[in-house]
């Protein structure tokens, strides 16, 4: 049950990490500062939730996947 909590917990910090990384990401008006924001991000997702991003992209292709990342957390939050 202890190991039960534990995961739990970690998994919410780990939530919490990630979303304030993509609030801090929207918001950020320097635009090398979001690339790196949400490299970071990125790097910090399971191999398989992680996203192909291209070298040069648009702002709404950091738009765009900022929600995938979002969506792909609801999935995890859904599924505890």
């Amino acid at each position: 049950m202890l190991q039960n909590i534990n995961h739990a917990a970690r998994s919410s910090s780990y939530h919490d990490i990630i979303s304030k990384l993509i609030e801090d990401c929207r918001t950020e008006p320097n635009k090398d500062k979001r690339v790196k924001i949400l490299n970071k991000i990125n790097s910090m997702l399971l191999k398989s939730d992680r996203l192909s991003i291209p070298s040069q992209f648009t702002n709404e292709y950091l738009i765009l996947a900022l929600h995938k990342i979002e969506g792909k957390l609801l999935l995890v939050a859904g599924n505890k």
